[in-house]
């Protein structure tokens, strides 16, 4: 249909306001029309407010159930150290406690060379090879034009550094350039190949007499003794021994403690139980939310007579109270205070969260939130270590004896999957959930009510057009009659 197609005259015979006319049957259709995507609407929100929901109770599982689920999370080790100038140390999970002795005879250096004098002969074009390693992989040959600077030598290896290990720098200060080996240890060296056209030797880098061999320089590794014992070597600073990691930074002897990291654990167990409060509140105030059924979803006509302050408020209560008593949430609210609110078969006097002093608030406007006395929750980890871990942890085929990080963590998977299937993930791809395939049909609903509109309006159109039409045969017919007449009585 053409642009002159839709050209519409409305209302020449008749003298009615045919436009305002269609405009008013058609907006009847429209409420239809809009009722329908009202609908869509608060089934999208519904879908994306389950999928955040998805989303919270995902990170609560992976980031602090899992965390509890870890036989290391209780076992964690603090160390103090008598001298941190001498060494810094942290300790691993299986790090038995008590006192080590460390002396530090000496740190892992790297292999080092700079000029012996300041460069002032000029470059010449040739070549060099160096190398890092004992073996000849760990070679490189390094092209040298004329007209090159030191500074475009020392990028020249550097470029070569992954392969040999060794690293340059030029100061114009002092006018001497710099190799050092990239890594530490008595394995690493800086080592003369090749000096044609004795380009190192006027970077006073080399001298044949001196270093007939080509070997500038070795790295040296790390010596210590750990309780007076034999003396150990490593190539690093960086050492992993009897479950303590160690950073040497000079010479000397420590003493470290290790012992329990009761702050560390407790650290956890807060993280955990402000994670579950957070969940616990959104989840509490979506299923008392009131539902305001005067305010429905604005459509976008309606959004352009309004203001975006206005708009918010309007889908603020639009959006309110979509969960109100929700079987879904409910269920999800009711499994989580009764898994943290479960006995464990421990063995020990701790059996439960709140034998540790972790509680539920009496209150039932908390919505089940959990408080911590953190006095009691240090002495029970004091007191009683495995006995609190396996409140936590405890993996056993007996319900009973099953630890509350576990059994969250199966609950938690079977609640999300319930989640997914109602209301999808959010991911790329087609949506086969169930409000996935609403939307979809609401879609296509639409879709069909947009294209009924348009027919319905050209029906509207063609009616009266017919009957302008009629109006406008019959004014021609009764103007001819009237004139005939005229003619008949002169």
């Amino acid at each position: 249909m053409n642009a002159i197609d839709r050209i519409r005259f409305g209302g020449i015979a008749s003298g009615m306001y045919t436009e305002s006319i269609v405009k008013n049957l058609m907006r009847i259709e429209q409420m239809k029309v809009d009722r329908q995507f009202q609908r869509k609407t608060l089934l999208e929100w519904k879908r994306d407010d389950y999928r955040s929901i998805n989303n919270s109770l995902r990170n609560f599982r992976e980031q602090n159930v899992f965390n509890l689920k870890l036989q290391g999370t209780f076992q964690a080790k603090k160390v103090s150290c008598s001298d941190e100038t001498v060494l810094s140390a942290t300790a691993g999970p299986n790090t038995l406690e008590g006192s080590y002795s460390i002396n530090v005879l000496a740190t892992a250096k790297a292999a080092t060379v700079q000029s012996s004098a300041e460069i002032s002969e000029p470059i010449v074009s040739g070549s060099f090879t160096i190398q890092g390693k004992n073996d000849l992989e760990s070679q490189a040959t390094i092209q040298v034009n004329a007209n090159d600077s030191v500074q475009m030598i020392a990028a020249k290896i550097n470029e070569q550094s992954g392969k040999t290990g060794i690293r340059a720098m030029y100061d114009e200060n002092v006018g001497r350039l710099f190799l050092m080996s990239t890594s530490t240890g008595a394995d690493n060296y800086i080592k003369v190949v090749a000096d044609d056209n004795n380009i190192l030797q006027n970077l006073n880098l080399y001298n044949p007499a001196e270093h007939p061999d080509g070997l500038l320089s070795t790295g040296t590794n790390a010596q210590i003794q750990l309780n007076s014992g034999q003396i150990m070597e490593f190539s690093s600073n960086q050492i992993n021994l009897v479950g303590l990691t160690m950073n040497l930074t000079q010479e000397g002897n420590v003493t470290l403690t290790v012992g329990r990291d009761i702050d560390s654990v407790v650290d956890q167990i807060k993280s955990f139980v402000e994670q579950y409060n957070t969940i616990m509140e959104d989840l509490g105030t979506k299923l008392d939310e009131k539902r305001y059924r005067d305010f429905p979803p604005l459509t976008d006509e309606q959004k352009g007579d309004m203001k975006e302050k206005d708009i918010e408020k309007w889908e603020e209560k639009a959006r309110s109270g979509l969960f109100r008593a929700d079987s879904m949430l409910s269920s999800i609210v009711s499994s989580l205070r009764m898994t943290v609110g479960d006995a464990v078969e421990t063995g020990s006097k701790y059996k439960t969260l709140s034998s540790i002093g972790i509680m539920t608030s009496p209150d039932w406007k908390d919505h089940g939130k959990l408080y911590i006395d953190e006095k009691k929750l240090r002495e029970a980890l004091t007191d009683d270590l495995e006995g609190v871990t396996k409140i936590f942890n405890n993996n056993s085929e007996d319900p009973k004896a099953q630890g509350i990080a576990r059994k969250l963590d199966d609950m938690l998977i079977s609640q999300m999957e319930s989640i997914a299937s109602t209301a999808g993930r959010s991911v790329i791809g087609a949506d086969e959930s169930y409000l996935g395939q609403e939307i979809s049909r609401m879609d296509k609903r639409l879709e069909e009510m947009q294209v009924r509109m348009i027919r319905i309006e050209e029906n509207y159109w063609a009616r009266f057009s017919a009957m302008e039409s009629a109006l406008h045969q019959m004014q021609n017919q009764s103007n001819w009659l009237t004139a005939q007449l005229g003619q008949m009585q002169g």
